[in-house]
């Protein structure tokens, strides 16, 4: 099994490497080894068996990771909890999946006092009894468990409606892994500091430096003035983050006076990035940039633009592409019947290989919905070019219909954004009488910047056709976007 193998290997070629490292300690790779397989007897003990669903609920450390580990190693299956959900969305989730106990640290444990019947343990990772667990002195025969089996339902980040449980075995963990390793191509001695959360599908990040052997720093919750502090203490070499993660860094005083220099790579998804956070990062960084295109449905990254097709920040006019497949995953454009697309021609992306999910979590209609004809439907509306590179346009379900023409609300932000009073910005539809829908702009402006809607729309102007600008904006402090960094829309329709 691929994370049993992993761990295994590792422990073999760096044993006192450093492995995994948070604000309170860090393990080698021949602990992380041990340790899992501890804590994997314990949960055994415990009366934990093969198909069992187990919730994580806890924000980003080491013991995470090891009951991820440690619950694969039984053929249980982890299911990772967002911490910031409201006590009935947690209970829902629990009473979907069946799950029949709950890891997590103790101050979250106690927000839900109240959870499903299936639920017959709490297990506070932050407690001495869990550290406890699988101690040296039983042996216990633990199961094989194959590539096939399902280890993990993961759910999505859920923009538009309520979060899907998705089921992935350790085969797509795999397949993903490898296909980005050869992408990627990393070298020895790389330090990455994860900003992203482990509790979706953004974690097949980590996962994937972690078998090519890289130490992984993790956060219990991203601030700008927390990673420049990894970055500069732990001489990192890559970072995993949001672009507005980035942005955040950037304005932060402290950038100014914090060594970066160690910084080869910074990988940056869930989210397009905004030009001008591009140039000041290349300008001031002087590091390379990787592309994370990627979805929990397909396995997480399955596309990368890689540091040498990174065009310069003065040859972007639109958007930058997402770059191409990773070895062993397809993709392709089609149109509204799923036949493909021609090259540069606007179509659904759609996604094949060992990397997709074996499906919706007990949710057989919507795992028909998303599939055709073998493939996985993405959502994203984007073009392939004639070299294979992918660029994604919008949101199938975000595309706005003005009289028959379709109109791209990534293409209005991105149009706001360039204002220099405009920090961050989100369009949607919103009805029309004689059109039947127009876009309607919600802007947050910089501190201290002055700006009114007649300006914006005067600004817009210049750069799009009459039919694409916006009908109104409004003016909000502060876009709602989810941990993963994408708008949250149905927070602004009308």
């Amino acid at each position: 099994m691929w994370l049993t193998q992993l761990l295994e290997r590792n422990r073999q070629c760096w044993p006192d490497r450093t492995a995994l490292v948070d604000e309170e300690r860090s393990v080698t790779w021949a602990e992380f080894h041990d340790r899992t397989l501890e804590l994997a007897r314990g949960l055994a003990g415990l009366g934990i068996e093969r198909g069992d669903r187990v919730a994580v609920l806890a924000k980003d450390r080491i013991e995470v990771l090891e009951s991820y580990f440690a619950l694969a190693r039984l053929g249980a299956l982890f299911v990772p909890l967002n911490h910031s959900l409201a006590e009935p969305e947690v209970a829902g989730i629990m009473e979907r999946v069946g799950a029949v106990a709950v890891i997590g640290e103790s101050e979250l444990l106690d927000r839900h006092p109240e959870l499903p019947a299936s639920v017959r343990m709490r297990l506070a990772l932050d407690e001495p009894a869990f550290a406890a667990l699988g101690s040296p002195g039983g042996a216990r025969d633990l199961p094989q468990v194959a590539d096939t089996d399902p280890i993990a339902v993961l759910h999505t980040s859920a923009t538009t409606g309520q979060a899907k449980g998705v089921t992935v075995d350790s085969g797509s963990f795999r397949a993903i892994a490898l296909g980005w390793l050869v992408m990627a191509r990393p070298t020895d001695g790389i330090v990455m500091v994860n900003c992203c959360p482990l509790y979706h599908g953004s974690m097949v990040v980590s996962l994937t430096y972690l078998a090519a052997g890289a130490t992984v720093v993790l956060m219990p919750g991203f601030t700008p003035q927390r990673a420049l502090s990894a970055v500069e203490r732990h001489r990192a070499t890559h970072m995993w983050l949001v672009p507005q993660m980035l942005r955040f860094m950037l304005q932060a005083k402290g950038s100014h006076h914090t060594d970066l220099s160690s910084l080869r790579e910074i990988l940056y998804g869930a989210a397009p990035m905004p030009l001008d956070v591009y140039a000041d990062a290349v300008r001031r960084l002087g590091c390379g940039f990787r592309q994370v295109y990627g979805m929990t449905e397909v396995g997480g990254p399955f596309v990368t633009l890689g540091p040498d097709e990174h065009p310069a920040p003065g040859d972007v006019t639109a958007r930058i592409p997402c770059g191409r497949v990773v070895p062993g995953m397809s993709a392709r454009a089609v149109d509204e019947a799923g036949r493909q697309v021609p090259p540069g021609e606007i179509g659904e992306i759609v996604v094949r290989g060992p990397g997709v999910m074996q499906g919706y979590w007990n949710d057989p209609e919507a795992t028909a919905e998303i599939t055709l004809d073998g493939w996985t439907r993405t959502g994203d509306l984007g073009f392939v070019d004639d070299e294979g590179r992918i660029s994604l346009v919008d949101r199938t379900k975000d595309v706005i219909i003005r009289a028959g023409q379709n109109v791209y609300p990534s293409e209005i932000e991105r149009a706001l954004m360039t204002h220099a009073a405009v920090r961050d910005a989100a369009v949607v539809g919103m009805p029309d009488e004689d059109y039947g829908e127009v876009p309607l702009a919600y802007v947050a402006l910089e501190a201290g910047a002055e700006a009114d809607a007649r300006a914006l729309l005067a600004h817009v102007a210049k750069l799009l056709a009459p039919y694409k600008r916006p009908r109104r904006v409004e003016f909000i402090e502060q876009v709602p976007r989810n941990p993963a960094g994408k708008i949250v829309k149905k927070l602004l329709r009308v």
